[in-house]
């Protein structure tokens, strides 16, 4: 039986890496047992409105590319979610942390499910940047999805 829960929306950052990927299926078994929205967000530094005017001081190669990225990491997260599980995908510019922190702020996202970083052996304990700035100044529950 799915029960309403506290997390109408929920956030999950995305950048094609398997992190990111591990925290679309966590995401997606917490979105069944809750009947919540998955919000999947994706940043890019660069895109079509980063040029000013008529100078172009970016490559088409850089700045078209970055929808197109998009959709291919969308398509890559949302196979792993299941079917009936409502999501919603969100493509902004930016710093990646200050652009999720805002959004959660802006759509009131209860539940942020962010993948952690292993950065070596030795230092495997610690998260990533992002994943760390997210925990320590979200407003909202952080849940990391760490290894399989």
């Amino acid at each position: 039986m799915v029960q309403q829960s506290k997390y109408a929306h929920i956030l999950v950052p995305v950048d094609g890496s398997q992190e990111s990927l591990r925290a679309v299926r966590l995401a997606g078994e917490v979105a069944c047992m809750t009947a919540s929205t998955v919000e999947l967000l994706y940043v890019s530094p660069f895109d079509a409105s980063t040029d000013e005017g008529d100078v172009s001081w970016l490559p088409e190669s850089i700045v078209r590319p970055a929808a197109e990225e998009a959709q291919e990491i969308f398509a890559a997260a949302d196979v792993l979610l299941p079917e009936r599980t409502v999501r919603e995908h969100h493509h902004r510019t930016g710093i990646p942390a200050e652009e999720i922190l805002r959004f959660i702020d802006e759509v009131d996202v209860e539940l942020v499910v962010i993948g952690g970083r292993k950065l070596s052996r030795v230092s495997g304990f610690l998260l990533g940047s992002v994943t760390q700035t997210v925990l320590e100044h979200a407003h909202s529950s952080v849940m990391v999805a760490g290894s399989a």
